[in-house]
């Protein structure tokens, strides 16, 4: 009977106690603090200690100190672990704004989510699932084994990639919830992507929120060892014509209508997860600014100052860009172009994951979290969503544009400021609304010229006060 391995900082790595090469830590950093250690046991720890130099105790107390920090140097994770780590749970201070946007509604993907009690009944729909995938490689009992043995070669790189230590400890444990989960994500996509003509087992809103739950931060697997077991997959049954597997979770991420420009390409094939996936999607052809930059601590971002409808009453226009990337945002010549964006009852849930996302993991490249402070910048009230719809910026489905605002305000709260991406371009903007000849052009443009009907008016309004202004000038005349 297998024994439950000791639970550890390092993510729940199956060490055993004396075994050395699993035991020694890489890299420079434990060679320099071991040096650190070292040196600060002999020279330091010793003339700080209130006790006389050479007593039995003094000894074994230094000893067992010593042993003791040594110990927790060994467990640090190396750098080759920080590299790997690619799924974080979600911080406390970002949950706080909208927690369930966070959480799956319905099924646990990965150990981060997997006690969840509410989650347990489509445990058995992995079964199932499994037996569909055993049943279509001929239920031979050495394929199967030949895929539990990749991923048994694969615990310790699957391990690294989650920020935290979790309770399978177990390698059995561990190797049967990566098959589970990850032949169920194989046989769903390939169920819901009109590639297999075999009946649907969900009803659409359970598709929906499974669709949901797959993309979340905290509810993720590799992409690395899903793809591993999928062409072995494809070996076993000699399928030559099976659709390439990032093409296959391309096809399932189409359902967002906020990404315009889905496509599989090299950005996409070096996708972690779908969070990331989704995050490379939203990236797909956007070109860096000028000014574009990651921040250090004693720096703060260029902010947009004024909104939508304060822009406009300082001359500013607002055109919808030809782009299909979102972030590829420009203002010229005091016009400024948008790429088009949907926003449905998805939206919120995918981008702030990402957002959540690039928190942890592109700290200096942030650039999701960038644009949408932006657009938060640029939406104060409904009236300002009521601009942007009018000149097709923004369509949306949520009922009314007070819905868009208030949800587009409340992205960013407690995210930080790593990076600015729209630096030079709001510094334009900024400068653009300060010029007092912009707001008295626009005044005239806006309140006596907004259609022909009102300038021809206005016209006829400015010549009966000339010729009003004339007769009474000639009638002074005439008197004296």
């Amino acid at each position: 009977m297998e024994e439950d391995k000791p639970s550890s900082s390092n993510k729940g790595k199956d060490i055993h106690v004396g075994s050395a090469p699993e035991n020694k830590m890489t890299g420079k950093l434990f060679a320099q603090l071991e040096i650190d250690v070292e040196s600060a046991s002999e020279n330091k720890i010793f003339a700080q200690l209130d006790t006389n130099v050479g007593s039995a105790s003094e000894n074994k107390m230094t000893g067992e100190l010593f042993d003791q920090l040594d110990n927790k140097v060994k467990w640090l994770p190396s750098q080759q672990d920080c590299f790997e780590c690619c799924i974080y749970r979600v911080s406390k201070r970002v949950q706080s704004v909208h927690w369930q946007a966070y959480y799956p509604l319905l099924i646990s993907i990965g150990p981060l989510h997997r006690k969840n009690k509410k989650l347990q009944a489509m445990e058995n729909e992995k079964l199932r699932y499994y037996k569909k995938f055993t049943e279509r490689i001929g239920m031979d009992m050495e394929k199967i084994r030949d895929i539990i043995r990749s991923i048994q070669n694969q615990e310790e790189r699957l391990r690294d990639c989650y920020s935290e230590e979790f309770k399978l400890t177990k390698k059995s444990d561990f190797i049967e919830m990566v098959m589970l989960d990850a032949v169920f994500i194989i046989e769903f996509m390939k169920e819901y992507s009109n590639n297999d003509e075999s009946p649907n087992r969900f009803e659409p809103r359970t598709i929906l929120d499974i669709r949901e739950d797959l993309i979340l931060l905290e509810n993720q697997l590799p992409f690395f060892i899903i793809q591993k077991i999928y062409d072995k997959y494809n070996r076993a049954r000699q399928d030559t014509t099976a659709i390439p597997f990032f093409d296959l979770v391309t096809s399932h991420s189409k359902n967002y209508t906020f990404l315009k420009k889905v496509e599989t390409n090299q950005s996409v094939r070096k996708s972690r997860h779908f969070t990331d996936l989704l995050r490379n999607f939203m990236l797909n052809g956007a070109r860096q600014p000028h000014g574009a930059r990651k921040l250090n601590g004693s720096s703060n971002p260029i902010m947009l100052r004024n909104s939508a409808v304060k822009l406009r009453a300082a001359g500013v226009e607002f055109e919808v860009a030809e782009d299909k990337c979102l972030l590829n945002i420009t203002f010229e010549k005091g016009v400024l172009k948008i790429p088009h964006l949907e926003v449905d009852y998805h939206f919120e849930r995918a981008v702030r994951n990402i957002m959540a996302l690039e928190q942890c993991l592109y700290q200096n490249e942030a650039y999701v979290c960038s644009y949408i402070k932006f657009m938060d910048h640029l939406i104060d009230t409904a009236e300002d969503v009521g601009l942007l719809v009018g000149k097709e910026i923004i369509t949306h489905r949520l009922g009314n544009d007070a819905a868009v605002s208030d949800m587009i305000n409340k992205l960013c709260e407690n995210i930080s400021d790593p990076y600015t991406y729209y630096g030079d371009m709001c510094t334009k903007m900024n400068a653009h609304y300060d010029n007092l000849w912009n707001h008295m052009k626009a005044t005239l443009e806006l309140v006596y010229f907004p259609n022909v009907w009102r300038g021809t008016g206005t016209v006829a309004a400015a010549i009966l006060l000339i010729l009003t202004l004339i007769q009474t000038i000639t009638s002074v005349k005439s008197v004296f």
